[in-house]
């Protein structure tokens, strides 16, 4: 019964650890996809966002 009382606080620990673990391994991807955009718009690999609704338009209306 002893280890039962201490469960709790261990189960605790082990999942904030692993939220946290989730975290970061999510923050990881989105400063991996960040560096990504910011790479692709330094070498020119972006389009104006003026020109997306055209382009959209354009390639479903085909498809109908």
């Amino acid at each position: 019964m002893a280890n039962d009382a201490n469960s709790g606080p261990q189960l605790q620990n082990h999942m904030d650890e692993r939220v946290k673990s989730e975290q970061e391994k999510r923050l990881m991807t989105l400063d991996l996809a960040i560096g990504q955009g910011i790479a692709d718009a330094e070498a020119g690999r972006i389009k104006p966002i003026g020109d997306v609704p055209a382009r959209l338009t354009a390639r479903y209306d085909d498809r109908s």
